[in-house]
């Protein structure tokens, strides 16, 4: 019997490795001479991992899905909660600015009374529904929460009166500095205010503003004028600024008869020619013989009538 030595090792593991490394040239010549489908495999295994990561986001989705859900009718529930609570009903209610429009009547175009609840209360809508008065210009509704609500009115301030006629036949209108018609002049109203007279007929009234030329804009200009406080020849003076298109401009003053002919230009510089003009017969004590003024009488010249005795 032969004993097993180093050669019979060596000789053993010379086999073992021709043996391992045929195997190993046989797989790797049959992997490169596979057809592709043979990594079929591997597809299903990306497959499967797409198709678990979308169920993963499916579930997430659908939870956030139902978060929101949740979130919203609790959201609906508890404002509805507070609506039906004591928490934001109206208490302290001010109106600030109204001269000439009554409380109530500010309250009533808005739908605003004590009680009502602030959270649902629309003040975009009552603000909308408040100026729609011919004497307010503007208006702001502000919240002071829980409990309390401000009424701000900007209401138009007449500057003169206009004559002119309208659907419902001649009338009286309130004019602003801005020289818009805004409302009629009711007997209860302000009537200490120039007249402007002799201006044809507007397609719409209020809200019409008087334009920037013509006659009726030159008599505006005067009245404007007048607004600015000279003692001599002041707004409170003024009865009447009629628009002729023979004469002009034909000012009226309260306290004297007779006419003052301002033209159709220039209104500015007349207007301080008559200051200096009235107050020189002012301090002369001459005015009571004054019969008529033509401060358009040929050229930058004036010419003042006086009363034959």
């Amino acid at each position: 019997m032969r004993k097993y030595g180093p050669k019979y090792r060596r000789q053993g593991k010379g086999r073992l490795r021709r043996i391992s490394g045929f195997f190993t040239l046989v797989a790797t010549r049959l992997k490169r001479a596979a057809p592709a489908g043979n990594n079929r495999p591997q597809a299903v295994v990306v497959a499967q991992q797409k198709k678990w990561q979308i169920s993963v986001l499916s579930r997430k989705g659908g939870l956030l899905v139902l978060c929101c859900v949740v979130l919203a009718a609790g959201g609906l529930y508890f404002r509805q909660v507070l609506t039906n609570s004591d928490i934001f009903r109206l208490s302290t209610l001010s109106v600030q600015g109204n001269r000439m429009v009554r409380k109530t009547e500010i309250l009533d175009l808005g739908g605003i009374e004590q009680g009502i609840n602030l959270l649902s209360f629309d003040t975009k809508q009552a603000e909308k529904a408040v100026s729609e008065h011919e004497w307010i210009e503007s208006v702001e509704i502000v919240r002071a929460w829980p409990s309390s609500l401000t009424i701000k009115v900007h209401e138009y301030r007449p500057l003169a009166m206009i004559n002119i006629e309208s659907k419902t036949g001649r009338g009286l209108y309130y004019v602003d500095r801005k020289g818009k018609v805004f409302a009629k002049v009711d007997a209860n109203h302000e009537l200490d205010y120039p007249v402007i007279t002799g201006v044809d007929s507007m397609d719409k009234v209020t809200g019409t503003v008087i334009a920037e030329t013509g006659l009726a804009a030159r008599a505006f200009e005067f009245i404007r004028l007048a607004a600015r406080g000279n003692p001599i020849v002041p707004l409170q003076t003024i009865s009447e600024v009629n628009v002729s298109p023979e004469k002009g401009i034909v000012v009226y003053l309260v306290d004297r008869p007779f006419p003052i002919y301002m033209g159709s230009e220039g209104m500015r510089t007349k207007y301080n020619k008559l200051v200096r003009l009235l107050e020189s017969l002012y301090r002369r004590k001459k005015i009571e013989e004054i019969k008529e003024i033509r401060m358009d009488y040929f050229g930058n010249r004036v010419l003042v009538a006086k009363v034959e005795s």
